[in-house]
């Protein structure tokens, strides 16, 4: 990993970044997120998961989470 990883969770503010869709767009994909990794309403989503989910590197992701 070229970059270091500042902090493990993925916010809404996070998707809106990368995607530019509106805030409660990216919060149906959170959702989706969950849902696909079998997690509860309110337990929160690591930035893995995410990548995992959006097919997206975590070298790609890392720069939209400083």
């Amino acid at each position: 990993m070229s970059g270091s990883l500042h902090r493990l969770f993925f916010y809404t503010a996070d998707l809106k970044l990368i995607t530019g869709k509106s805030e409660r767009t990216c919060q149906r994909i959170l959702q989706l997120i969950r849902d696909c990794h079998g997690l509860h309403k309110r337990q929160p989503i690591t930035v893995f998961q995410a990548c995992d989910y959006l097919g997206i590197s975590l070298e790609k992701l890392l720069p939209f989470l400083r």
